[in-house]
């Protein structure tokens, strides 16, 4: 589902972000990944999503090779990629049920297949209750429901989860990782990077370190 190989990616001519990584993720895989600030976390998510491309070696993402990726062909890779950041990005003058609506419009799915498929993501994430609310009046947990159940409702095959508790405290991080493992169990595969280690070691799962841009472990 996500493989990598060999891959730099370069920010000039001596800045390596990300230096000969090869990482395989089979599909319903989870996996974090880890490291300090500036190891190559973020670059490698941003890969991924084809938010970059990589300098050398090779990025495939649910069948496509990101690095030969034209510019039309981008949002095809991204209909099959669910993201969450740590800012959540939601749209600050529309609702919940408007947010998280927002990707099946942009796609012209059905307006009864957006209805469903909109009331189910927020049955699942526990915020039926508030399709009407607006963002800027919720806390910082239910905003990033919100931001999750955006990021499934298109069913996608991958996950991947940028910083996605970094705002919010324990109890709420791990409510946070409760639903993502529920994701997971339905089949998605999860890539999460975190640099909160209490986090990674109570979920038991796979943990990939970067430190300098290489990946340093892979501990399933």
């Amino acid at each position: 589902m996500i493989k990598l190989f060999h891959v730099t990616k370069k920010y000039g001519r001596d800045d390596r972000a990300l230096d000969n990584v090869s990482l395989h993720l089979e599909k319903g895989d989870f996996a974090f990944l880890t490291g300090h600030s500036g190891a190559g976390k973020s670059t490698l998510m941003r890969l991924l999503f084809a938010a970059e491309k990589p300098t050398d070696g090779q990025v495939i993402v649910a069948g496509h090779n990101v690095g030969r990726l034209s510019a039309g062909s981008i949002p095809v890779l991204r209909r099959n990629i669910g993201v969450v950041f740590q800012d959540f990005k939601l749209l600050p003058r529309r609702t919940v049920f408007e947010n998280v609506a927002f990707t099946l419009q942009i796609l012209g799915r059905p307006k009864q297949e957006i209805q469903d498929r909109v009331r189910t993501i927020l049955r699942q994430v526990g915020l039926s209750h508030k399709s009407k609310a607006l963002p800027q009046r919720m806390s910082g947990g239910e905003q990033q429901r919100v931001a999750i159940a955006r990021a499934l409702v298109n069913e996608p095959l991958v996950l991947l989860a940028d910083e996605p508790t970094g705002n919010l405290d324990a109890s709420l991080a791990m409510e946070i990782m409760r639903l993502l493992e529920a994701t997971n169990a339905r089949g998605t595969t999860v890539l999460v990077a975190t640099h909160d280690l209490r986090l990674v070691e109570a979920l038991g799962k796979r943990v990939i370190t970067l430190e300098n841009g290489r990946i340093k472990a892979d501990q399933k």
